[in-house]
């Protein structure tokens, strides 16, 4: 085969063959072989290598007879794995008995492709750029958590506040001096998550939100607490100097609206674990208010003949509804009554303290009742439609107020803008003024001597039975019977003369 390579026209290779085979004496079997481009001078490609796959030397050649004196040491099991001259004869033959001995090494490197996992590629990928990595990683954590913490951190912790639940479950206005009072509140927080956070002691401000610039009128200060679920915050029976003017405007929107918001604004320090935040409450605390005494009412009216000694003739019950959850203490509280425009006569309510809910509170006045004689016709004409429908409509607006003998200022000045509107029974008042005249204490029944016809000395029988009940005196008073005073002069003089005479 080597002499077809060697003289088939490959000339550029037969010193290399003849060389090889001069030297060794032994066949050529295959000759595998790349080419390298042609040379500057156009000479043909040459072979970049050469493979040849060769059999056994022949025992006339040079290699042979060394291998031949070596038979020895070619023998022995370590030839096996030497290279060069010192390895040892292959094995021979095409038989069932020819086997090859393959040795693998560990650790070596193969040419072939070998497809990586994703783990095999992310820690070649590490491996390669761990220090880009912790470099950018350093760059990112110093812009990073300065804002963080200074920006980040505060933020979340304001909407926290801002998102929070404030609600005013109690409160009390006591005491109130020209320009002081003692004031109790009690408010319940609720904050939308469910870690506890401290706060640090807070002065909060009480406001008008409504008003221009600085609304406040009074400041509170409260303790520090940790906030965990519905927790109560507040403070009790604290001297609380009044901005005047401020407190005024709030004090008439208590008493005008039905829902007055109470305004708070307040800056602390909350610490949630270590980190520390400033927060900022800036809230309004929704609540009921007065709403101008809706449902006012005045309830068993008595007119006392005669008249105790202070002057007072006129006893009744007030209620004033407060709908909400304020305790206000007023004072000495002193009403003008009209009916209509005229005013006839005053109501007093000695240390008036206006709880939540409904709560009755004694009246004491004067009527004025010569006024009310003198100004009768006009008295009439204005009440025809309430009387005929069983009651006086009496309209009270606010005089003074007076606390400790100190006139408030504030309560005075809302009470004057304020009118409130009752009906009185008819028939109430006719029978227990008819009642106080017959049963009066003290010696002041006029009928104390009267006796009926069974010698009872209660003040007569027919009188007793029509104050039996408030229906019988409110059945004489029908719609026929008042038409008949009032369009009736001799009927109206008599009744006049009547009333002058208990006078």
């Amino acid at each position: 085969m080597h002499d077809n390579l060697a003289f088939g026209g490959l000339s550029y290779i037969n010193p290399l063959i003849s060389e090889l085979y001069d030297a060794n004496q032994f066949p050529v079997d295959s000759l595998v072989f790349l080419t390298f481009p042609a040379s500057r001078r156009g000479s043909p490609s040459v072979p970049k290598f050469v493979s040849i796959l060769i059999q056994l030397p022949h025992v006339n050649s040079r290699l042979g007879a060394a291998m031949e004196e070596k038979k020895s040491y070619l023998g022995s099991k370590a030839a096996k794995y030497a290279l060069g001259i010192h390895r040892g004869p292959l094995p021979q033959g095409d038989d069932e008995d020819y086997t090859i001995e393959h040795v693998e090494t560990a650790n070596t490197i193969t040419l072939e492709k070998k497809e990586r996992t994703r783990a095999e590629r992310a820690r070649r990928h590490w491996a390669r750029f761990w220090c880009c990595y912790i470099f950018w990683s350093i760059i990112f954590l110093a812009i990073f958590l300065p804002i963080f913490f200074t920006i980040v951190i505060p933020a979340i912790a304001q909407r926290v506040v801002d998102n929070s639940s404030l609600v005013l479950t109690e409160a009390s206005v006591m005491q109130p001096r020209p320009d002081s009072i003692m004031l109790s509140l009690k408010t319940a927080l609720k904050l939308p998550i469910g870690v506890p956070v401290r706060i640090d002691p807070m002065a909060v401000s009480l406001f008008n939100r409504k008003e221009e610039g600085n609304g406040t009128w009074a400041i509170v200060y409260l303790d520090g607490t940790t906030i965990s679920g519905n927790t109560t915050l507040g403070t009790d029976n604290q001297f609380t100097p009044l901005g005047v003017e401020q407190w005024k405007k709030y004090v008439h929107s208590v008493v005008f609206e039905k829902n007055a918001p109470l305004s708070v604004y307040g800056k602390t320090q909350a610490f949630l674990g270590q980190l520390k935040n400033h927060v900022t409450m800036d809230k309004d605390i929704h609540q009921n208010t007065l709403d101008s005494f809706a449902g006012f009412t005045i309830a068993d009216p008595q007119l006392l003949l005669p008249k105790r000694a202070d002057g007072t003739n006129l006893i009744a019950n007030a209620t004033l509804p407060n709908p909400s959850v304020m305790t206000l203490e007023i004072g000495k509280t002193i009403l003008d009554l009209k009916s209509g425009d005229l005013v006839i006569g005053n109501a007093t309510i000695d240390n008036l303290v206006l709880k939540p809910g409904n709560h009755s509170t004694p009246v004491h006045g004067i009527i004025d009742i010569r006024l009310l004689l003198k100004n009768l016709l006009t008295i009439l004409q204005t009440q025809a439609s309430s009387i005929k429908n069983g009651y006086l409509t009496l309209t009270t607006v606010g005089k003074t107020v007076i606390y400790d003998g100190v006139e408030v200022p504030y309560y005075t000045e809302v009470m004057r803008n304020l009118t409130m509107s009752a009906q009185v029974p008819l028939g109430g008042l006719i029978t227990n003024t008819l009642r106080g005249i017959l049963h009066g204490d003290g010696g002041s029944n006029i009928f104390a001597n009267l006796t009926d016809n069974l010698g009872s000395s209660s003040g007569g029988g027919l009188l007793d039975s029509l104050l039996g009940s408030d229906k019988r005196v409110s059945d004489l008073l029908t719609s026929r019977a008042v038409d008949d005073i009032l369009n009736n002069p001799e009927k109206r003089s008599s009744m006049i003369n009547i009333l002058e005479g208990f006078l």
